[in-house]
């Protein structure tokens, strides 16, 4: 039994006690009920007048990218890598016809046998530096790798706005994917890098372009790079090693006919059609024509990579892969790539250094810079 009977009068006592509020309570709290009412009352008046739509996220839209990325992995992976480097006992550049070996100065370089893989020369192969446009010889690997060169695209005025190489692109123009990799490969055009990416994105309705250039960087076994972006703009994850370009270079060239086609040429001209206006399309690798049978590859230039090139040459039927980051000029790069090369198919295969000097690559930029002023 309880020691305390309940008073009858206790349940009454106790409601009228919980819910006594005085008057200046209630006027208190009615006040702050209105001026909240207000607010939110407004707010919502201000983002339904912007027609603001908050975003919604949906677990099964995020499912169903998962699944396209998952889908286009075997695209990515039909190509299997054989290539992969290895050291020779040493690796110090001597110098050759009395000549310093200038390519010292650059922040990164790696000279390497084409058909074995053996480093032949190299300074810092594994640093992580920015590359820039060598990115684009992985949009171009991974673009095959998920669409065929026939392909159209179309241009949209995000990608006709990519400053600063571009060839013009005007939106709504159509162009194949093989049209938009000669202009990404010899004009290094930023806008045709985009227009790609766009390209395979809309194709899979996902924005799948990015992550897949890192599924086939993870795929050829490129440990040092990531990339963040299709024209290797400046950005903490864009970079990548001497090492990882050369394996990345020899695998571009060695299995993709196409690319291997383009980066030879010194000009290709694209002719106005129904789709798109006429393009002329320069090589600007001071190397092409000017240091014996060179295949490209690219050449590129920010303000944190400074220069940059990858290169392929053949002679005597030996080829040499050579990168070369972050050189201070658009001379010395080539000149000390050539020095490089000089170097490797001395020390090598026993070959004469070619010599190339300042006014063989002086006169090779002349010669661009005469055809640009004559056709435009």
């Amino acid at each position: 039994m309880n020691k305390y009977p309940r008073n009858k009068y206790m349940k009454t006592f106790n409601l009228k006690f919980s819910f006594h509020i005085d008057r200046d309570s209630f006027l208190s709290l009615n006040w702050r009920i209105f001026i909240i009412t207000a607010i939110l009352g407004f707010l919502l008046s201000f983002v339904s007048h912007l027609s603001i739509k908050l975003p919604i996220i949906s677990p099964l839209s995020y499912a169903n990218r998962q699944d396209v990325f998952v889908s286009i992995l075997p695209k990515l992976e039909k190509i299997p890598n054989q290539f992969s480097l290895h050291k020779k006992t040493t690796l110090i550049a001597k110098s050759y016809a009395g000549s310093t070996t200038e390519y010292d100065k650059a922040a990164s370089y790696i000279a390497v046998n084409y058909d074995t893989g053996e480093i032949i020369a190299s300074k810092n192969s594994d640093q992580k530096l920015p590359i820039a446009s060598i990115t684009k010889i992985a949009t171009a690997v991974t673009a095959l790798d998920l669409a065929d060169s026939t392909e159209l695209f179309t241009a949209s005025s995000i990608a006709a706005s990519e400053i600063p190489t571009k060839i013009g692109l005007v939106p709504g123009q159509k162009l194949t994917l093989s049209e938009l990799l000669h202009a990404l490969l010899l004009t290094s055009a930023n806008d045709a890098a985009q227009m790609i990416r766009e390209g395979i994105d809309e194709k899979y309705s996902s924005d799948v372009f990015i992550k897949a250039m890192n599924a086939k960087a993870k795929f050829l076994g490129l440990k040092n790079t990531s990339f963040a972006n299709p024209q290797g703009f400046d950005s903490k994850n864009n970079y990548s090693t001497v090492e990882d370009l050369a394996i990345l270079t020899h695998y571009a060239l060695n299995n993709y006919p196409l690319i291997s086609e383009i980066v030879k040429k010194d000009y290709a001209f694209l002719e106005k059609n129904a789709n798109h206006k006429q393009y002329d399309l320069y090589n600007w690798n001071g190397l092409l024509g000017v240091y014996p049978n060179i295949e490209g590859v690219k050449i590129g230039n920010t303000d944190k990579a400074g220069k940059t090139t990858a290169v392929v040459s053949q002679r005597n039927g030996k080829k040499i892969i050579a990168i070369l980051l972050g050189a201070p000029g658009v001379l010395e790069r080539d000149l000390w790539t050539a020095q490089l090369l000089d170097y490797s198919f001395s020390e090598n295969f026993g070959l004469n250094e070619v010599g190339i000097t300042e006014d063989n690559l002086r006169a090779k930029y002349c010669s661009n810079l005469l055809a640009v002023l004559i056709f435009h």
